[in-house]
């Protein structure tokens, strides 16, 4: 691997770690008082993101493009949250709510290098349903068992991920059937996730195996002049062997 690439994933792996590191910021600042060092280590990381991203758009030749393709890191800059225009505790359920967009935001960076994964099976609707019925849940379940939208949330995912912790359970038949729904739509993300592993490891692993095959068929292109006609027939074979 050549200088280069292993700056520029570097740089990547840097960037997506503090993506991470600013949700998990977020949602300590939507649920209890940040600590100083916390709230600066948020601002910093902002900073890093926002120098980041003015030097990528001077760099962009069409900058509507870099906009239409960046939009999420945009998005991620914006101050929406609390830890810029309010004091930490006073955010009603509109800052909340953009704070979760905002999370999504942030992580939409780390999650594009995930791509290739997500994009197996189609596990990333089913993530994306998954999401959504947590949220739904955690609402839902607040007008149901009069839950605060924190508690609602923390339970929709623990009873989606089939955890149960059963320190928050509901008691009133529509809280019940909320959790019912919560349950099937985890047992379908597991299963989902499960067939999603294997598909993806062995689609890397047969793309491995047959690397060593496309190695040698680059090397016949490259003198292709000097190939006879059975020979190219040949190569002509094994590229059909290989698209299969």
């Amino acid at each position: 691997m050549d200088k280069a690439k292993i700056i520029h994933k570097t740089y990547d792996y840097i960037m997506s770690a503090l993506a991470v590191t600013a949700s998990v910021l977020i949602v300590i600042d939507a649920t209890q008082n940040l600590k100083s060092w916390e709230r600066l280590l948020f601002l910093v990381i902002y900073a890093v993101f926002f120098i980041d991203l003015l030097i990528r758009l001077a760099k962009a030749k069409d900058k509507k493009k870099f906009v239409k393709r960046n939009y999420m890191d945009i998005l991620a800059l914006l101050p929406i949250h609390g830890v810029f225009l309010f004091p930490v505790g006073t955010a009603d359920n509109v800052l909340s709510v953009l704070g979760l967009i905002r999370i999504i935001a942030f992580l939409s960076r780390p999650l594009r290098k995930l791509r290739k994964f997500y994009n197996t099976n189609g596990f990333k609707y089913v993530v994306f349903a998954t999401v959504m019925t947590i949220i739904t849940g955690g609402v839902l379940i607040h007008y149901a068992e009069g839950m605060a939208y924190g508690d609602g949330i923390w339970w929709a995912f623990v009873t989606a991920t089939t955890v149960g912790y059963g320190d928050i359970s509901p008691d009133t038949t529509y809280g019940r059937l909320i959790a019912m729904a919560l349950m099937l739509v985890g047992i379908g993300l597991i299963g989902s996730l499960t067939s999603t592993l294997t598909s993806f490891f062995l689609s890397r692993h047969k793309k491995r195996a047959s690397d060593p095959v496309l190695s040698a068929v680059k090397d016949e292109l490259d003198r292709f002049d000097e190939l006879s006609l059975d020979e190219v027939e040949k190569l002509c074979e094994v590229l059909k062997a290989l698209k299969k």
